[in-house]
């Protein structure tokens, strides 16, 4: 979740977070709410502001996942856990009509509230809402990606993250997750800067770890996404810290962490402006869609292309970095000292979180014709699908006569090169729209970010899964 947003309107109506002073809300990123009439079965674009979307179709193709489908693996027999707080009031009715429209299986979803169920309010300054945006966006895509796997939502209540009052329950429904669906996959929405722990970092983080050890021991993947924010994340008063900071649970080395990648399927980014001159563009322009036109503008007949996410106009970016509360773990050994510099780092694969090529997810808690699709991107985004991704190298395991992969890390940071498609640093644009995404900066924070380069590096990991091919490297792991 993001844990410092407020909501700020964009061409058409619709909703995109950006840093504020409002806390506590999922750590996704809202795009434009799509019109039913430019839906069809395979993703499209908004022209008037340029912002393209996606349907499982879609990304199914881009990762290879259709591959893995259409050979029999669609996750039966396996669970995915959502970790949530609130959950939504549609939960089960969104899922039910995404599975209808996109032509998947009907889902089996099981919710639990592990400090009973919340009074749902779409006022609380959009706490609430913004979960149900997270809440849908979740389950949906985690179903899309393995959609014969069973889902639990383990909604917990309330949803404080920049502190402790929210955790205990949180942490009470994953231990009850764990113990009741041994060898699941279970996918987490929230963090908290490292920081914002401050002196009771130690006590803290050591209450939680007791929740992943265990989640070791009865082989549940445990993944999370590593923040929206890049190097710029905030404290509990949404003040940003002077240094490059992540999140954690995705920094704790039990934890298999999310980052972000932008995924430009079967299109290219072409601004023919720079992010400053868009800005500028918002601050005078009589119809802010020239704005967006110039910034968005994309090459329709390229080839697909796949950066770092780093979406200046949000402004947003993946989480990545150096943690401070958790050293080298074994399993990076064998990544360079010098980039590491003693630290645990972060993340360690990526999937696609953007907006401009986000994901279609539906809403049906807003009411009248706010209800339908909107765009869908963040990190949060990467996590349910990559728990999706793992549901499905888990029913390959179990036909083989093996159990879950449990613990992932140790496996992961084995698996051939060939298991991935590195991140590289990408140039696009023309004139003075030459734009390089070769980092993790978040824009106009002056925060320095981590680099993009060839192999495994502080912002995409190892980048995204060759999913055929990383399938079938877990499977084949003992």
């Amino acid at each position: 979740m993001a844990l410092t947003a407020s909501l700020a309107i964009i061409p058409g109506g619709s909703i995109a977070p950006s840093p504020g002073t409002l806390r506590f809300v999922p750590l996704i990123q809202l795009g434009p709410h799509v019109p039913s009439s430019v839906i069809a079965s395979h993703g499209g674009v908004l022209p008037d502001v340029k912002i393209h979307f996606y349907v499982p179709s879609d990304v199914t193709a881009a990762y290879g996942v259709d591959a893995v489908h259409a050979a029999g693996t669609t996750g039966a027999g396996q669970t995915i856990v959502i970790v949530d707080a609130y959950g939504s009031p549609t939960a089960l009715q969104d899922l039910q009509q995404f599975s209808s429209d996109f032509g998947l299986p009907a889902p089996n979803l099981q919710i639990y509230h592990p400090c009973g169920t919340p009074t749902f309010s779409k006022a609380m300054h959009g706490v609430q809402a913004g979960w149900a945006f997270e809440t849908s966006l979740d389950l949906q895509w985690a179903h899309a990606i393995a959609p014969d796997a069973n889902l639990v939502l383990v909604a917990a209540n309330p949803a404080e993250t920049e502190g402790v009052q929210g955790f205990p329950c949180i942490f009470k429904g994953e231990s009850w997750a764990i113990q009741n669906f041994p060898g699941a996959v279970l996918s987490q929405s929230f963090g908290v800067t490292e920081q914002s722990f401050h002196s009771a970092a130690a006590t803290q983080v050591a209450r939680f770890e007791k929740v992943y050890q265990k989640a070791v021991a009865n082989r549940v993947t445990v993944l999370s996404a590593s923040g929206d924010f890049g190097t710029a994340n905030p404290d509990k008063q949404g003040r940003v810290f002077p240094d490059p900071t992540v999140d954690w649970p995705s920094s704790d080395p039990l934890v298999t962490s999310a980052g972000g990648t932008w995924l430009q399927y079967g299109w290219k980014w072409n601004p023919t402006i720079s992010a400053n001159d868009f800005y500028s563009c918002l601050n005078t322009a009589a119809d802010p869609t020239t704005c967006f036109g110039q910034y968005l503008n994309y090459d329709a007949s390229a080839t697909t292309t796949e950066a770092v996410w780093k979406e200046d106009w949000l402004p947003a970016a993946t989480g990545g970095g150096r943690s401070v509360l958790f050293s080298t773990p074994s399993f990076q050994s064998g990544i360079s000292s010098s980039l590491l510099q003693g630290s645990r780092g972060l993340p360690d694969l990526s999937w696609n979180a953007a907006v401009d090529g986000g994901v279609l997810t539906y809403i049906g808690f807003l009411g009248g014709a706010n209800n339908g699709y909107y765009i869908i991107g963040g990190t949060s985004a990467a996590s349910p699908q990559l728990a999706g991704v793992v549901a499905l190298a888990n029913q390959v395991r179990q036909q083989n006569g093996k159990q879950p992969i449990g613990y992932l890390e140790p496996v992961l940071y084995q698996l051939p090169a060939s298991a991935f498609k590195d991140t590289v640093p990408l140039t696009f644009g023309t004139g003075a729209g030459v734009t390089a995404l070769d980092s993790n900066e978040q824009y106009g924070t002056g925060i320095p970010g981590m680099a993009t380069t060839s192999g495994w590096d502080l912002t995409t990991g190892f980048g995204s899964p060759n999913v055929p091919l990383f399938v079938a490297g877990l499977a084949a792991a003992p």
